[in-house]
């Protein structure tokens, strides 16, 4: 494979990760995730913002764009890049990019909220890259061979090198359109 052109594969194969926390800020609303229970230090375990339909719809969209992508990719006849002969397999690896995206950034709240940060506090590293955590927590021991194929052998280490580099822009300009559609109470 042609050198420039791991970052942008590594980038297209991780939009389904990508996309759901922004699209769970769509969907989000109604009964939070933590029903409004309380730890025993008085702080809510993960707050206001990280509800069920947040959680269902971040992970559905996730999945959505993961089925758009290999449509695309299948109707260029392109080589199979990231799906598996098996459809099963791929929609596993969907679920596991969104979901785990979805769990990341739950982990990311229960850790602020053990920080005494409120919800939409800033912190530095956490916020950009809970979701990528939740993810390789998922995507590695479960689909290992799928991750190392395209993200660690050959030069394709260069396109998780890039992935690592990338995310934390991608953060912050979803995060300030976010802001100022009116979806986010902070531009980060």
């Amino acid at each position: 494979m042609d050198i420039l052109l791991v970052i942008p594969l590594a980038l297209w194969l991780m939009v389904p990760m990508l996309v759901p926390n922004s699209a769970a800020v769509l969907f989000g609303g109604g009964t939070p995730m933590d029903f409004g229970k309380k730890m025993k230090d008085g702080t809510r375990i993960l707050g206001d913002g990280k509800t069920w339909r947040g959680l269902f719809g971040g992970t559905a969209s996730g999945i959505i764009i993961g089925l758009i992508q290999l449509g695309i990719v299948k109707s260029m006849d392109a080589p199979d890049w990231w799906w598996h002969a098996e459809f099963q397999n791929t929609i596993l690896i969907l679920f596991l990019l969104a979901f785990g995206s979805m769990m990341g950034d739950t982990l990311g709240s229960f850790i602020k909220r053990r920080m005494k940060k409120k919800s939409g506090a800033k912190v530095p590293v956490l916020d950009q890259y809970d979701f990528f955590i939740g993810t390789l927590i998922l995507i590695v021991p479960l689909q290992f061979d799928w991750f190392y194929a395209n993200f660690i052998v050959d030069e394709y280490i260069i396109g998780l090198i890039g992935l690592i580099i990338i995310i934390p822009l991608l953060h912050k300009a979803v995060n300030i359109i976010g802001y100022k559609m009116g979806k986010k109470d902070v531009p980060w």
